[in-house]
């Protein structure tokens, strides 16, 4: 399995598959493919029926996963300006990549959600899922915008946009807090949610956010 990122502004991931290989996508995010290329989907139903109801239907995670099947190549996209990433992840590799921003993974990857809870309060955020992605293979994924890259210590910790975050290492934990807008009653009543992460781990953040218009969010 080959993996060539084309363009600039939009780019695509082209894959060169060999007979046998197989790669795996939510759908409608193939551009092109060979003749050759077969096609198949398989659904996504670990950790049963409700859990798998509440990550599709509250979450907006898919259901059905699409497979391709070489031999042959098939170029993905997520048709929004920014970069894409390869990463070879070795056996028992663990990573956590921001909800539909994986672009494709090989199928020997081992693909999973990983849910971060909300502080509970009304407003945008009541939590949100990842995709949590076990090696060994390939994966390939998109960030919206420029992607920037911090590599934190133990101990090390930043606070973030839940719309910045695009991929991090397992070890990397994170959790939603209300960031007070001033002091007193008027400055807890404006707060917004936002995220801590605490190193040690390897963290990327994209530098727009995919939620608001405009975006172009595939």
């Amino acid at each position: 399995m080959q993996v060539n990122v084309q363009g600039n502004f939009v780019p695509v991931a082209l894959v060169q598959l060999n007979p046998g290989e197989e790669i795996f996508c939510e759908g409608g995010l193939m551009v092109y493919a060979d003749p050759s290329i077969q096609m198949s989907i398989r659904p996504f139903t670990q950790g049963g029926m409700g859990q798998t109801l509440r990550r599709t239907l509250v979450g907006g995670v898919p259901f059905w996963m699409h497979v391709f099947h070489g031999p042959g190549y098939v170029a993905f996209s997520r048709f929004g300006p920014g970069e894409i990433r390869v990463q070879e992840l070795a056996p028992g590799q663990v990573v956590d990549i921001a909800e539909h921003s994986l672009l494709l993974a090989s199928n020997t990857v081992r693909y999973d959600t990983y849910y971060v809870a909300g502080t509970g309060r009304i407003g945008r955020m009541v939590g949100f899922w990842m995709d949590r992605l076990t090696g060994p293979g390939t994966i390939v994924y998109h960030g919206h915008g420029d992607i920037l890259g911090f590599d934190l210590k133990p101990g090390e910790s930043m606070q973030i946009d839940h719309g910045g975050l695009l991929r991090k290492d397992a070890t990397v934990q994170i959790r939603a807090f209300n960031q007070p807008l001033g002091q007193g009653l008027m400055g807890h009543a404006m707060s917004f949610e936002a995220l801590q992460v605490d190193g040690p781990g390897r963290l990327e953040l994209q530098t727009v956010d995919p939620t608001h218009r405009g975006a172009g969010g595939g």
